[in-house]
């Protein structure tokens, strides 16, 4: 596979970043996941400003141009991608090379930037059968609105769901649920939505915005107030959102089966608004 760093495209494997940028030593940078649909970047824009929005928050001083989509144009080419495939693309902007030092440093360096374009196909089981999850401490910093490339804590978290036979675990901060490792959740009661709003505990997904948006313009009420933990077993649905899976449904959390086990019926008319959108824009 062919990867872009620092201005150039390498095959992955002679790839190298100086040991002494920050993102290496610090987890000092701010990333992007891009869903590709026919050789189009989905929802790029939303993207972007996302993008630019966490770069701004670490106070990296870079701003945002047509790199995305070039280096994307690029990586597709050089890669021989077709349309029909499905296509994950990543990208990543540290603070660049400097002294290791806690502070910034004084001199402004010049950004690093990795990015890759690879195949990743939507696991269809879980898109139309569901998956099981369970619930773990939100033991992250309080800026999970910052996409940045710290991820020890969603890692040692999915880890725990893989390792208990789960897909994915949903963080609880103080008996409140959050999102999910790499993705927000959503639960349906009486034909509403719920899901946290958009604070500094959960990053506020592309994904999830669009979702929400699918619900406003078919008339499916949305509540941004989360769930505690104590209701799961009052819900009728539940579903994950997410670039990788879009929407997942919920059949199962901890030892409690949501509703009969199935995905639900709101759940499943918005996978199929979210079809019909890609259909109607990207084919």
């Amino acid at each position: 596979m062919i990867v872009y760093i620092n201005k150039e495209y390498k095959n992955q494997n002679e790839a190298s970043v100086n040991v002494n940028d920050r993102g290496y030593l610090l987890a000092d940078g701010v990333y992007e996941g891009f869903r590709i649909y026919n050789g189009k970047i989905f929802k790029l824009q939303e993207h972007k400003d996302r993008f630019q929005r966490s770069l701004n928050e670490l106070k990296i001083a870079h701003t945002l141009t047509d790199e995305i989509e070039k280096v994307f144009q690029n990586l597709f080419e050089k890669n021989s991608y077709k349309n029909e495939d499905q296509l994950f693309y990543y990208m990543q902007i540290t603070r660049g090379v400097a002294a290791r030092d806690h502070g910034f440093p004084k001199e402004t360096p010049e950004v690093g930037i990795y990015a890759f374009l690879s195949e990743k196909k939507i696991n269809m089981d879980a898109y139309n059968n569901g998956v099981k999850v369970c619930t773990v401490p939100d033991n992250r910093w309080a800026r999970c609105d910052i996409k940045c490339i710290s991820l020890v804590a969603n890692c040692l978290a999915k880890q725990t769901a893989l390792d208990g036979g789960f897909a994915d675990g949903l963080f609880v901060h103080d008996g409140v649920i959050t999102e999910g490792t790499s993705t927000n959740v959503c639960f349906v009661k009486n034909g509403v939505v719920y899901t946290h709003a958009a604070t500094n505990r959960i990053l506020s997904g592309v994904t999830r915005n669009f979702v929400l948006d699918l619900c406003k313009e078919n008339k499916i009420k949305v509540v941004e107030f989360p769930l505690t933990i104590d209701k799961i077993g009052s819900v009728d649905e539940a579903f994950l959102t997410g670039t990788s899976g879009e929407i997942t449904p919920i059949i199962k959390i901890d030892n409690t089966t949501i509703a009969d086990g199935k995905a639900g019926n709101i759940t499943k008319k918005l996978q199929n608004y979210y079809k019909e959108y890609v259909k109607k824009n990207f084919y």
